[in-house]
C-alpha cells in the first residue's frame, strides 16, 4: 500500500487512505464515495460490505483474489494507470505475492530481500522496541505437532516470521488481537473456509498466510490448527 500511494501521488490521481488495518471494509469510506459524482471509484484491499457504484473496480489480492497465478494490488493499480513496473515495484510484487520465497522466485539477491522486507515492515508500522521483542519472543518458541508457535506482546507479526523464514515450514503467532498462521497452502485454505471474515493470501495454493481476531473461538482455532497439520 506504501507503494500504491506513491504511484497514486505521482501520477495526480485523487485518492483518500484512512490508512486503515487488516480487515478494512468500504463503509469507511463512505463519506468520500457520496461526493465522487459520476467518477469511478478504485476500492484497494477493501472489503465490500456495501452496495457499491456499478462502475466501480475492486483491486485486491487477497482472500479470493489471491493465488500465485493471480496479479498483486500493485500490478493491478499499474495496469489500470498504464503504467510500466521498475524493477523496485517488481520486487514488491513479488513480496506481496510469495514473501521471501517469492523474492527468491523472482531473483532477488539477498541485499534486496533484506531491502524489501526492512521496507515492508516499516510500512507496517513495526518499530524497533518490537524489533527487539520479537528476538526475545522466538527465544521462548514452543514446537506443537511440528508447527512454531511463537506468542507477541504486540500485533505485528512480521517481525516474527522474518526471522524464522527457512527455519520451520509452518509457524503460529499470538498476539493480544489475532492469531496468524503461515505456512502449507492447504491449511491455509482450510481455516479460510472453516473461519467466515478471516483474512488470508500468499502464494497459493502451495504456501499462504491466513489470520483472524475472532479471539473468542481462539481454543478452537488453536485445535483446528495443530488437527489439520497432524492430518
Amino acid at each position: 500500500m506504501c507503494e500504491i500511494r506513491k504511484l497514486l501521488q505521482e501520477n495526480n490521481q485523487l485518492f483518500y487512505d484512512k490508512k486503515l488495518r487488516w480487515g478494512a471494509k468500504v463503509s469507511a469510506y463512505s463519506e468520500e464515495l457520496m461526493q465522487i459524482g459520476e467518477k469511478i471509484p478504485v476500492f484497494i484491499e477493501l472489503q465490500i460490505d456495501i452496495p457499491i457504484p456499478e462502475q466501480a473496480k475492486i483491486i485486491d489480492h487477497h482472500g479470493p483474489q489471491a493465488g500465485k497465478d493471480q496479479p498483486t494490488s500493485i500490478e493491478q493499480v499499474a495496469e489500470l494507470l498504464g503504467l510500466p513496473l521498475n524493477r523496485w515495484h517488481q520486487l514488491i510484487a513479488a513480496n506481496d505475492r510469495g514473501w521471501i520465497d517469492g523474492l527468491k522466485a523472482f531473483g532477488a539477491s539477498d541485499a534486496e530481500i533484506d531491502q524489501v522486507r526492512r521496507y515492508d515492515r516499516r510500512c507496517q508500522g513495526v518499530t524497533e522496541a518490537e524489533e527487539t521483542l520479537a528476538e526475545q519472543a522466538i527465544q521462548e518458541l514452543e514446537v506443537v505437532n511440528g508447527i512454531a508457535v511463537v506468542r507477541i506482546p504486540f500485533r505485528h507479526i512480521s517481525p516474527v516470521t522474518d526471522r524464522l523464514y527457512g527455519k520451520y515450514d509452518n509457524i503460529l503467532v499470538i498476539t493480544p488481537e489475532s492469531i496468524n498462521f503461515s505456512g502449507d497452502g492447504e491449511i491455509v485454505q482450510k481455516l479460510a473456509q472453516a473461519f467466515p471474515g478471516s483474512w488470508y493470501g500468499g502464494d497459493l495454493p502451495e504456501k499462504g498466510f491466513w489470520g483472524t481476531n475472532i479471539l473468542n473461538k481462539k481454543e478452537m482455532i488453536l485445535r483446528f490448527i495443530f488437527r489439520s497439520h497432524h492430518d
